[in-house]
């Protein structure tokens, strides 16, 4: 599956023009790499002081996001993803996601989403 996501993210380099953009608000992120995040020692923390158990239930014990409350299992993507038009989706909890959210895309990905755009 890593092989054939970095494929299509080498295809999709020359499609994007070498500027920043807005995000596109697409969820192709929060659908891909959902099922694969870390909580941060910072959102722990934060979500604590909030009171979000609703957050907290679902990182598991070696700090996997998301898992199912119940059956403890990852899940294929970020539960708090919502569709919100045919291109468009919405993210629940934006104010205090995760920090890897926030931080997308890294270095590591070129500093491109999935579409291919270039974000700061």
């Amino acid at each position: 599956m890593i092989e054939a996501l970095k494929r299509w993210l080498n295809s999709r380099r020359t499609v994007a023009k070498k500027q920043e953009t807005r995000c596109l608000c697409c969820g192709e992120c929060c659908k891909a790499f959902g099922g694969h995040l870390h909580a941060s020692k910072n959102d722990l923390e934060r979500w604590r002081s909030q009171g979000r158990t609703d957050l907290l239930d679902r990182v598991n014990r070696l700090g996997w996001i998301w898992v199912d409350p119940q059956t403890k299992q990852r899940e294929q993507m970020c539960p708090f993803i919502e569709q919100k038009g045919p291109e468009n989706c919405e993210c629940s909890i934006y104010e205090t996601r995760p920090d890897i959210c926030r931080d997308y895309p890294t270095l590591a990905h070129s500093r491109r989403c999935l579409r291919g755009g270039f974000l700061k």
